[in-house]
């Protein structure tokens, strides 16, 4: 049976490539010092009005970019933080690795991602260092849907 009702954030699955540049796949658990996350799709939206509109437009999505930003503090010796974090100065291609996200409801999405705006860590001197990055799918990401039991 498919899990149902209220499901709780925290039951999110973070996973990321921590070895990108080797050829292989070396996925690590995006979790810890990670306090939220917030997927966008970043739509593109063409607005149009035409005159048997009375005044009013119509809306075609014509584009969009999956987006997940990431809020927390820094936890250094984390396996995916580090890596992140190793990216902070890096441009270009050396940004690029592989990413899946996966819902509370076991659906997935799944794909090359660019991390950006890696911020942090920082703050009040007696406080964790809050940090904050994105982490945008290059193209449409694979999606899986949540398994359906039946009995």
């Amino acid at each position: 049976m498919m899990n149902t009702g209220f499901l709780l954030q925290s039951k999110n699955k973070l996973e990321i490539n921590t070895s990108p540049n080797n050829g292989e796949e070396n996925y690590a658990r995006l979790a810890k010092g990670i306090s939220s996350m917030e997927p966008d799709p970043n739509e593109e939206i063409d607005q149009a009005s035409y005159l048997d509109g009375d005044g009013f437009a119509e809306s075609d999505v014509t584009g969009a970019q999956l987006i997940v930003s990431c809020d927390g503090h820094r936890y250094y010796g984390d396996e995916a933080q580090d890596f992140i974090y190793g990216l902070q100065m890096e441009l270009g291609p050396a940004r690029r690795t592989t990413f899946r996200l996966t819902l509370p409801d076991g659906s997935k999405f799944e794909g090359p991602v660019t991390v950006a705006n890696i911020v942090g860590p920082g703050g009040e001197a007696n406080t964790k260092g809050e940090i904050s990055f994105e982490l945008h799918f290059n193209g449409k990401p694979t999606y899986e849907p949540a398994e359906v039991v039946t009995e």
